[in-house]
């Protein structure tokens, strides 16, 4: 090859003013994202056709110094497929509906179901991924975030328990939020049970045999588990479900923030059986200077969850903690931790 060649590019970084950071989370409207199916009959329930079963998820971008933030575009994703509404109709109520006919979208980016999503051939978590570009003192960022759909197989005589908050992120201006349990069933909702109710893995006995129950900024140091072990009775020793949800305080001081620190960023095993495991670290970070700080002598519990049983798989007593397929292979199965 004759000649000589000079070649380059070249990207721009961009820098958060104010050392601020925005926060991207997808609240709802008190529905679940969750439908059991019997994968005999095919009966699904909660029958998202109906009006007032429908679920909508709401995006909510917040900057920790209180600055505006304007959205410049929604976009929504069904499983890594882009959800695609015609700008051209006229909207309904406020709702422009998608090319398939299962998803609404209004003009402030909120996502409502508006068809059933389980089926006989679809009995597993589907994912639902929002991307939005906002501005921020006149500069712009790209921002996503994900929620997951539980599809549930239910036989006639199984339990499955979630809980719904009005919202998982409290603020300076929202102290407070109510945290429900739901429990099903098969595919029935069952409304009598008695639920005991923890602070990750500490019994809260203010609060055992209540549901809904209100969750303050006061019971939430930066981020805590609320766990539901749900009984048929207060008499009975047997537990039938349990169910979590994890409520942030955006504006507390200080919170933890857990980074992936290995070259491999997702657990999987090689055909020659090596196992390829993912190590977390945890840090804690001043929100409002928007820095890492080092605790004096501080304590730390790390556990890879079960989310399915909400048990603990593993626990580490240090800051960092390693997954590997001992905590995510069941069986033929594989999950997310």
């Amino acid at each position: 090859m004759a000649g000589n060649y000079n070649v380059q590019n070249s990207i721009t970084i961009r820098r958060l003013r104010s050392s601020d950071s925005l926060m991207l989370t997808l609240g709802g409207n008190g529905i679940p994202l969750f439908q059991a199916v019997d994968k005999d009959s095919g009966a699904v329930n909660p029958n998202w056709e109906v009006a007032e079963n429908q679920p909508i998820v709401i995006p909510k971008a917040r900057s920790t110094r209180g600055n505006v933030i304007t959205h410049l575009q929604h976009k929504w994703k069904y499983n890594g497929v882009e959800i695609v509404f015609d700008e051209e109709q006229s909207p309904v109520g406020g709702w422009y509906t998608d090319n398939s006919e299962r998803f609404q979208t209004n003009e402030n980016g909120h996502l409502k179901i508006i068809k059933n999503l389980a089926s006989q051939i679809n009995l597993a978590d589907d994912t639902l991924t929002y991307e939005t570009q906002v501005s921020v003192g006149g500069v712009e960022y790209d921002l996503t975030a994900t929620k997951t759909i539980v599809i549930h197989q239910m036989g006639s005589s199984s339990y499955y328990a979630l809980i719904v908050s009005d919202t998982d992120t409290l603020t300076s201006d929202v102290t407070s939020t109510t945290v429900t349990v739901k429990l099903y069933q098969g595919t029935n909702e069952i409304t009598s049970f008695y639920p005991k109710w923890y602070k990750d893995f500490d019994l809260w006995t203010a609060k055992n045999g209540q549901n809904p129950i209100t969750v303050t900024r006061e019971d939430v140091g930066g981020s805590q588990l609320f766990l539901a072990d749900i009984f048929k009775s207060e008499s009975d020793s047997t537990s039938i479900a349990k169910a979590g949800v994890k409520i942030r305080d955006e504006a507390d001081e200080y919170i933890i923030v857990i980074d992936i620190i290995s070259d491999n960023k997702m657990v999987w095993k090689d055909i020659n059986g090596v196992d390829h495991n993912v190590e977390c670290k945890a840090k804690v970070v001043n929100v409002k200077r928007n820095t890492v700080i080092t605790p004096t002598n501080p304590t730390w519990r790390m556990d890879v969850m079960d989310t399915e049983n909400w048990k603990s798989l593993k626990t580490s007593n240090t800051d960092t903690i390693t997954v590997t397929p001992a905590e995510t292979d069941v069986g033929d199965e594989y999950y997310d931790r």
